[in-house]
């Protein structure tokens, strides 16, 4: 019996089944924190039964971000030795680790299942959709957090459109800049484009709202790549035709962005009621919090005590002492050194979008825009759905392979995830062939190196070529 299990876990595929196990959680996290969690579990199970620890790090050995994803963890550790606030610090951490699973994920993530990954967040999406529809027209009674006037029963309406807005930008992705040949997928695309935007709409978050526009903006400068003014032109026509549509024909739309104008309007000092007005107070002290500590911040857990004094001293007073502000949480936790490595995460993730010219190149640069955009109104990666949904997009859109290829015709190395990356016999070889990335349908890749890279990238590659051969290289595998 022993052996049988043991042959039987000896000829599992253990990518396949984990890439399932993690195309099942990002269906889930759209609607089912349990299904979430059980999908990581039997994930966790499968790398310890896999037990090729070593290979399945080195997936990732090479990926700034990974190293990133630690760094934050760790700064959330460290932040415990001039907390004040231990229990908070330690429920912080409760959420933070999460971090971790940037890198776990990346390790299962290949180029030909990026597709079927983002598909199936796309199906996800489908189903809470759905079911928001059939609250918001009356076919089921509301249930969880949902309400007749704003139909969101998985999560709280601030969470569910950010859910609503990246997947709307999946959609106009797929639309302007891989779109399929087959005219059925097309229309399918259309509508499930237009019934996901009326949900946004009417399920009243203007954090995901505003992010969508974000969103938006960037979808038009590429599609016109340098012609900026028709860009900009062509962003504002349609962001104004949408902006109008929904003011004019969802009641709830109108009515938040009403309120939201009329509390900016009448902001003034003194205990904050409104939606905004709390929001704006919030900022206010919280900035005050961390001039108090500005280098080092009060520590992982010391942001609410460090509020809480602020915000006696302030002019604009509120009940909540929720941070809805990432930046300024990060800041009066970790100070400058803080926010500067919460900032690096974003930038590397903006060069990479940027370097990567493939179908979801957009779609990267957008995502990065996107979350800059709504951590200015909210803590959405320390919530648990929003994190999760930034935790597993970001996995699957910047996972980069193992191996680097070093082009002449580029002059600098790709970091491209493809199955082409592991036909060369050692890592410093130089294809004689173009690879699939760099074929006729990805002219926009190519350009001339210049004499100084030639130079550069010849006197590159015979270094490496004689460290391959060399003794010390040897050893070096060997071990």
């Amino acid at each position: 019996m022993t052996n049988r299990v043991a042959r039987l876990l000896a000829n599992l595929d253990y990518q396949k089944i984990s890439t399932w196990f993690l195309a099942i959680l990002g269906f889930s996290i759209s609607f089912s924190p349990s299904i979430v969690s059980i999908s990581l579990g039997f994930m966790v199970l499968l790398f310890l039964l896999e037990g090729k620890y070593k290979q399945r790090f080195s997936y990732i050995s090479d990926n700034p971000l990974a190293y990133m994803a630690f760094l934050m963890v760790f700064l959330h550790v460290i932040g415990f030795l001039w907390t004040n606030d231990t229990a908070l610090a330690m429920q912080t951490l409760s959420r933070v680790w999460k971090f971790l699973l940037i890198p776990f994920f990346m390790m299962y993530i290949r180029r030909d299942n990026i597709a079927f990954l983002m598909s199936a967040f796309l199906l996800g999406m489908v189903v809470s959709e759905l079911v928001s529809y059939s609250i918001w027209i009356g076919l089921i009674e509301p249930f969880g957090k949902a309400t007749k006037l704003i139909p969101s029963p998985f999560m709280s309406y601030p969470y569910y459109t950010a859910f609503a807005a990246l997947c709307a930008g999946l959609l106009i992705n797929y639309l302007l800049f891989d779109r399929p040949k087959n005219r059925f997928k097309v229309i399918l695309t259309i509508f499930f484009l237009t019934t996901i935007l009326i949900n946004l709409s009417f399920t009243g978050g203007r954090g995901g709202q505003v992010g969508f526009f974000a969103l938006l903006f960037v979808f038009a400068l590429i599609y016109y790549k340098g012609r900026w003014v028709k860009g900009i032109l062509s962003f504002i026509l349609v962001g104004f035709t949408l902006f109008t549509l929904a003011y004019q024909f969802m009641p709830i739309f109108k009515h938040r962005v009403d309120a939201g104008v009329k509390e900016v309007v009448n902001f003034k000092q003194g205990v904050q009621k409104g939606s905004l007005d709390i929001r704006l107070a919030l900022n206010i002290n919280y900035f005050n919090a961390f001039l108090d500590a500005p280098l080092i911040g009060h520590g992982t857990g010391g942001y609410i005590d460090a509020y809480k004094e602020a915000n006696n001293q302030s002019a604009y007073k509120t009940h909540l002492t929720q941070p809805h502000n990432m930046y300024l949480l990060i800041l009066t936790q970790f100070g400058l050194l803080g926010g500067i490595l919460f900032l690096v995460i974003f930038i590397y993730m903006l060069w990479y979008g940027w370097r990567n010219q493939d179908e979801l190149h957009a779609f990267r640069l957008a995502f990065v825009l996107f979350w800059l955009t709504i951590m200015l109104v909210n803590w959405y990666l320390y919530s648990h759905h929003t994190l999760y949904l930034f935790l597993y997009l970001s996995s699957v859109l910047f996972a980069i392979p193992p191996k680097k290829i070093l082009s002449l015709k580029t002059g600098f190395f790709w970091f491209i995830p493809s199955k082409e990356i592991f036909c060369y016999n050692h890592p410093f070889k130089i294809p004689k062939e173009k690879p699939l990335w760099l074929s006729e349908k990805s002219n926009n890749l190519q350009r001339s190196a210049t004499k100084q890279e030639h130079i550069f990238a010849t006197f590159l590659v015979v270094i490496c070529q004689m460290a391959y051969q060399s003794q010390v290289w040897r050893r070096f595998k060997q071990v």
